[in-house]
């Protein structure tokens, strides 16, 4: 028996709202097309984690989980100390911005180092 994987859809997870916080970000076993199993997990955390990579991939980031990550950014950047272009959390943003394609405006440039 095959058994697929993916992510929880965002109107799942609103009809559900007592669901654990594992099953919403993490990989779930499905046993049809848009039915995930009820309560069952991969076992295995490698395994789990290697899924969920590729359910991340495949199925993109969902609108949810992107404020997540900004959120904490910014709480990382609320609390580390330097000016505010240099602080970690900001390059990090920077960096992923750059990694889209895009800039940010007054951010410190990262040159790649001499070959």
């Amino acid at each position: 028996s095959r058994v697929s994987f993916g992510l929880l859809s965002a109107s799942f997870l609103r009809s559900h709202p007592t669901t654990p916080l594992s099953r919403r970000v993490l990989a779930v076993p499905f046993v049809g097309k848009d039915c995930p199993s009820e309560s069952s997990q991969f076992s295995h955390p490698d395994v789990a984690i290697g899924l969920t990579i590729l359910a991340y991939r495949y199925e993109k980031l969902r609108w949810a989980d992107f404020m997540r990550v900004m959120r904490e950014l910014r709480a990382e950047l609320s609390v580390q100390i330097g000016p505010y272009k240099l602080r970690p959390a900001s390059l990090t943003f920077a960096a992923w911005v750059a990694a889209a394609g895009g800039r940010v405006r007054g951010a410190v440039e990262q040159h790649p180092p001499p070959r």
